[in-house]
C-alpha cells in the first residue's frame, strides 16, 4: 500500500514553532496578529502544514477548551471554512490533541509524521525533535508522556494545574537548551541523506530548530522552516518548487 497520502493543492505552506502561550504579553500579541494575518492571506486552494509547537502547551479535555488560544482557533477556523486545508502535526509541546481541532476547527491532526504526495513531489513532514542527536533522557520522557495511559490519567488533573505544570517544565527545557540554533540547523543539514530521505520521499520538512535553512542536493529538498518568534519564516511550495520565505506586514521592514 502506498504510504503517501494524496494532497491536491496549488500551494503548500509550512509553519512551526510559534510557541503561543499568553496573548496578554505585548510581544506575543503582535506575533499572534501576524499569524492570523498570514492565514487570512493564504489562498483558498492551498494547504498549510503546521509542524508542531504552535502552542507552548496544548492539552485537550473532553469538555474544556483553553481560552488562551481563542484568537488562534478563530483564525484557523476562518481559513478552514473558506477552503484552506490545514494539517497539524504534534510537537513536543502540543501533541495532546483529541477531537476538538478536527470536529470544531476544521484542522486535521496527525501524530509524529505525515507522508504525502503533492505537485509531483513526495514529502515527509515531521516536527523533528526525534532527529536531534543524543538527549536519551528526553526521548525516554517523551515516550512516557505520550503513553495513552499517562494521557488518560492526566485528564483527571484540573486544567489550571496542568497548565502550571507545563509552564514550569517548558521553562526548564528552554533553560537547558543553550546551544546555538544556527549551529544545530547546520549540523542537521550536514547529516547523511539517508536519515531524511529513507521513505521514498524527495522532500523533507521539519520544525523544532528555531532557525530556517533550506538545502537542495541531488534533486531533493531538506528544509527546517524556522520559527514564528524571531524569524517569522515559513516554507512554501508552488509547482513543485520549495522556497523559504519571511512574513511581513505591509508597511513594515
Amino acid at each position: 500500500m502506498d504510504p503517501f497520502t494524496k494532497i491536491s493543492r496549488s500551494e503548500l505552506f509550512f509553519l512551526a514553532d510559534s510557541h503561543f502561550r499568553d496573548r496578554r504579553i505585548p510581544e506575543e500579541a503582535v506575533r499572534r496578529r501576524y499569524f492570523i494575518e498570514f492565514f487570512s492571506r493564504v489562498p483558498d486552494d492551498s494547504a498549510v502544514l503546521l509542524l508542531g509547537d504552535i502552542f507552548d502547551f496544548y492539552f485537550e479535555y473532553a469538555t474544556v477548551v483553553s481560552k488562551r488560544y481563542f484568537d488562534i482557533f478563530h483564525g484557523l477556523h476562518k481559513a478552514s471554512a473558506r477552503g484552506v486545508e490545514i494539517h497539524f502535526l504534534g510537537g513536543n509541546h502540543d501533541y495532546w490533541f483529541d477531537g476538538f481541532l478536527r470536529e470544531d476547527i476544521g484542522v486535521t491532526p496527525h501524530g509524529d509524521d505525515l507522508l504525502f504526495e503533492c505537485q509531483g513531489r513526495k514529502l515527509w513532514c515531521t516536527h523533528g525533535d526525534l532527529f536531534m542527536p543524543g538527549d536519551g533522557n528526553y526521548k525516554t520522557i517523551r515516550s512516557i508522556i505520550r503513553n495513552r495511559l499517562v494521557i488518560a490519567a492526566a485528564k483527571f488533573l484540573h486544567p489550571d494545574l496542568m497548565d502550571a505544570i507545563a509552564a514550569r517544565v517548558s521553562k526548564g527545557s528552554k533553560n537547558r537548551n543553550k546551544r546555538s540554533v544556527k549551529d544545530m540547523a547546520n549540523q542537521l543539514a550536514a547529516r547523511p541523506d539517508h536519515e531524511f530521505f529513507s521513505k521514498g520521499n524527495d522532500v523533507f520538512v521539519m520544525g523544532h530548530v528555531h532557525y530556517p535553512i533550506h538545502k537542495t542536493r541531488d534533486g531533493r529538498d531538506f528544509m527546517i522552516v524556522g520559527d514564528w518568534i524571531e524569524n517569522f519564516s515559513y516554507g512554501r511550495m508552488r509547482e513543485g518548487r520549495l522556497s523559504l520565505e519571511r512574513f511581513k506586514l505591509e508597511g513594515t521592514d
